[in-house]
């Protein structure tokens, strides 16, 4: 015997579906947003444009852009400019202290101004860096890269969550009007009771079981009210909206006739697709540039400089009596790293354990890819056949309720098979709409497991 209690917690289950928070802030909601019903690719344009976390993407990708710019600046001359004026307190002078040559004493010979202004400009120019520039060019090209594979990764949650949300603020709203005709309904069957209890045909129990039975529906009506309302708030956040914008939302056609591509289809998509998996692959990449990045030590850093200077008693140098007010220079400079305790020989092999871990990542992220794909490929199909086994259901249920509630005006069943009937309808509609839109939810979770739409896959 199926209870209103136990209905109760389905309903209540139902309403409790899987609902990612995406992190939002309340703002002042267009005009336009509100003046007409949303669809559901209007909310998941909206949110794409207004959502806080996928900014925060953006700028992060915009910062590490400039990174590589960092990287790519090391090959060009560097060029510094210096100016300083120095102060002596004394005189600089320089004696021979020979006393062959001076018996009487050195002589003492001022070499330079107490007061001496000094210009310079020097050039460097890398010429061999045993591949570090370049490897710290690629190293700043695949952050880049991964850093655009987080703002995806990002954005398809976004797209996942606003579609879930909406889909699950739709279902709430059915659940709420199922609730509401079960109460109708039952305000029905307890004026039948009432009516036959006072021309003595059936027991006082009769209203009371109905009584209580209304009772339980219209508690359960203000429960599911409630549930709809905390939906709603949580679609607003996502959509970075107060969470008491009076937005309408146009019921989505489901989709229950498309064909799904072949789930072997579906696995190759997604590696190909997912960010998480072609971020890895370049951490991967970016572990093969760090190794030769860290091996650049073991060769010799070739560069070559330039100086050019003015150094004088006057400000521009012009005048200097004691050496020459200007000079230039040029060279080129080798440094070759000869030992440092096997300071790179350890950051090498750092980078190639590192090189191996994600590996082995990438080979776990490709079985929990499939798991994900296979899960929402097995939802739909079962949503699928869900929906039509339902829907007989319901108009199975809705007969049954019509001839019991008949056979009960004409004293052939008791007040208890009405309430029966009753159950078995709004169970029947309770499992129609979850059919129907945890389809579209199956459908959302899996463009989100193959890291976009499933429209064109296995094409």
């Amino acid at each position: 015997m199926i209870t209103q209690t136990r209905l109760f917690a389905v309903l209540l289950l139902t309403m409790e579906l899987t609902f990612l928070r995406g992190v939002a802030c309340s703002a002042d909601v267009s005009n336009d947003l509100l003046e007409k019903p949303l669809t559901m690719e209007e909310a998941v344009i909206y949110g794409l444009e207004h959502n806080r976390s996928l900014k925060a993407s953006q700028e992060n990708v915009s910062s590490v852009g400039q990174q590589v710019t960092k990287s790519r600046a090391d090959f060009f001359p560097k060029i510094d400019a210096d100016y300083n004026f120095r102060h002596l307190n004394d005189k600089p002078f320089s004696s021979l202290s020979d006393p062959t040559l001076f018996p009487a004493g050195s002589p003492k010979f001022q070499t330079g101004y107490t007061d001496t202004h000094h210009w310079e400009i020097d050039l460097k120019q890398p010429i061999f860096t045993g591949f570090g520039l370049t490897s710290q060019l690629e190293i700043s090209r695949m952050n880049l890269d991964i850093a655009k594979d987080q703002m995806e990764t990002t954005r398809l949650d976004v797209i996942r969550n606003i579609k879930n949300g909406f889909l699950q603020t739709l279902l709430g709203e059915k659940l709420l009007q199922v609730a509401r005709d079960n109460v109708e309904s039952l305000e029905v069957q307890r004026g039948n009771a009432q009516a036959y209890f006072e021309q003595g045909l059936t027991p006082q129990n009769d209203v009371l079981k109905a009584d209580v039975a209304l009772a339980d529906a219209r508690q359960r009506e203000r429960t599911v009210a409630k549930e709809v309302a905390i939906l709603r708030s949580r679609l607003n956040q996502l959509l970075d909206l107060k969470v008491s914008a009076p937005i309408k939302l146009v019921d989505v056609q489901v989709r229950s006739q498309n064909e799904l591509p072949p789930l072997e289809s579906l696995y190759s998509i997604s590696e190909k697709q997912r960010p998480e998996y072609l971020a890895v692959e370049a951490s991967i990449r970016q572990a093969k540039a760090g190794v030769r990045l860290a091996r650049s030590r073991y060769y010799p850093q070739v560069s070559a400089f330039g100086q050019y200077y003015r150094e004088g008693v006057d400000l521009l140098g012009d005048t200097n009596k004691f050496t020459n007010n200007e000079n230039a220079a040029i060279g080129v400079r080798v440094d070759l790293n000869l030992f440092e305790g096997g300071k790179t020989r350890a950051s090498t092999n750092e980078l190639q354990y590192r090189q191996k871990s994600l590996e082995e990542q990438l080979l776990n992220l490709k079985g929990q890819l499939k798991v994900e794909v296979e899960d929402a490929y097995e939802k739909i199909q079962l949503a699928k056949v869900n929906i039509h086994t339902s829907e007989v259901a319901m108009r199975q249920a809705e007969e049954n309720e019509r001839m019991t509630s008949l056979q009960y005006k004409n004293q052939l069943v008791i007040f208890l098979e009405v309430l029966n009937a009753q159950i078995f309808l709004l169970q029947s509609r309770v499992n129609y709409y979850q059919a129907l839109y945890g389809y579209e939810l199956a459908w959302s979770d899996l463009e989100r497991a193959i890291g976009g739409p499933v429209n064109s896959a296995g094409k």
